[in-house]
């Protein structure tokens, strides 16, 4: 029985850690100073929306420490 390969719906081959957590920082700075925004004008949607993305960016932190993980395996493996 031959096993399909597993498709991840992004490509490892062009991933470089260090532009996307540039990328992850500068996005989680900005929710965190629009959230510190919606406190103060008393915005309760705002700060609904903007605790959300702020998951979002942590959930987003540890998938890039796996794809990290993964490109160095596939390094070390010479499957690159």
């Amino acid at each position: 029985m031959k096993i399909p390969k597993f498709k991840l719906f992004e490509d490892n081959a062009d991933y470089n850690p260090s532009e996307h957590a540039k990328q992850l920082q500068e996005r989680a700075k900005m929710n965190k100073t629009r959230y510190k925004a919606a406190q103060e004008r008393g915005d309760n949607y705002g700060i609904a929306l903007y605790t959300l993305k702020m998951k979002l960016d942590d959930y987003d932190m540890e998938k890039m420490k796996v794809r990290t993980a993964i490109q160095k395996l596939k390094m070390q493996y010479k499957k690159i």
